[in-house]
């Protein structure tokens, strides 16, 4: 596979087609993805605990901010070096990834963001067929919004070295960075930034730093992903297309009930069944537009769905169109 399957088939409405008709490279030796990876981006250490290497990488450009379309294939866990030139936002299109960094983390499915900051340490955690936006939105850029803001924002605040949008705060930031990637140049050379472009720019750093200033604000402490909440994660993937209630969910990953409540609404903002039921309708959706001539119903039962008209109707609620529109559309 050379493209990335969410270029133009993502559930946040991003079209990337006009960033991937080239990559930069496409590769299959972990080594190479490592090297030329640190070459693009920051020098880190790279590990593929699970699945084949399967790299396409894409880049462009936006005036200061840079692009990155990345799909790494297996699951990746990545430790880059520091980085005080630059914030990175990762936007998950397919998959999900976790980010630690300082003390903190959270866990990041399509439909969200994080916002990677770190003073000292950070890890990266991508699961096998993760694809991603990533924003890198230099230093300077995100000094000059804080200066705009000093009224509005905290004395002495600073991002945190990682936090989280999620909806509907995350569907306004995709529309901004819809609107950058109708700007990306259609040539080599990149026009000089109109008016409106440099206002777009200023934009994205205001809006992350008045959100997470506020996410800051409101929350009582910093949250790290323990080993409950990654093996609650692993136990949900593996019961995709099985039936299986709260008390088997809490038993199969080794915690109460209570404390499987209180995890999954501390770091997905979901119940654990709501959860449970969102990785559900993104598989289905990936298989649907991988097989776009499969059957509605046998894609239901597939993934845990006995009721398919309950089906359609979460799936349209997720991602705004019917299951046989999204098989219409690959077609």
């Amino acid at each position: 596979m050379t493209t990335l399957q969410a270029a133009t088939a993502n559930s946040v409405g991003l079209n990337l087609s006009l960033m991937c008709r080239e990559p930069v490279f496409t590769s299959r030796s972990a080594q190479e993805t490592q090297r030329l990876m640190g070459q693009a981006l920051v020098e880190h250490e790279l590990d593929w605990p699970r699945g084949g290497v399967d790299t396409a990488f894409y880049r462009g450009q936006v005036a200061s901010c840079e692009l990155y379309a990345l799909r790494y294939g297996g699951q990746v866990e990545i430790r880059p070096q520091p980085f005080e030139d630059f914030v990175l936002v990762q936007m998950p299109l397919r998959g999900n990834a976790t980010l630690e960094s300082d003390g903190m983390g959270y866990g990041v499915s399509p439909g969200e963001v994080a916002i990677l900051s770190p003073r000292e340490h950070a890890r990266v955690v991508w699961e096998e067929g993760c694809e991603q936006l990533i924003l890198k939105l230099p230093r300077a850029l995100i000094e000059a919004s804080q200066q705009a803001l000093a009224d509005d924002l905290p004395s002495g605040f600073t991002l945190a070295p990682v936090s989280r949008l999620q909806r509907p705060l995350a569907m306004r930031w995709f529309r901004l960075v819809s609107e950058l990637l109708e700007h990306l140049p259609e040539g080599e050379a990149s026009a000089t930034p109109s008016r409106w472009l440099q206002h777009l720019e200023q934009s994205l750093p205001l809006f992350l730093l008045s959100h997470c200033g506020v996410a800051q604000q409101d929350s009582p402490s910093p949250r790290q992903p323990t080993r409950q909440l990654q093996k609650i994660d692993s136990c949900m993937r593996e019961h995709l297309a099985q039936g299986i209630s709260l008390a088997e969910l809490a038993v199969a990953a080794g915690v109460s009930i209570r404390s499987l409540n209180t995890l999954c609404q501390r770091e997905y903002g979901q119940s654990p069944m709501d959860r449970l039921r969102g990785l559900r309708l993104e598989a289905a959706r990936e298989y649907l537009l991988a097989r776009p001539q499969t059957n509605v119903t046998e894609v239901a039962l597939e993934f845990g769905f006995g009721h398919v008209g309950r089906f359609a109707n979460y799936y349209r609620q997720r991602f705004g169109e019917l299951p046989r529109q999204t098989m219409k559309s690959q077609a």
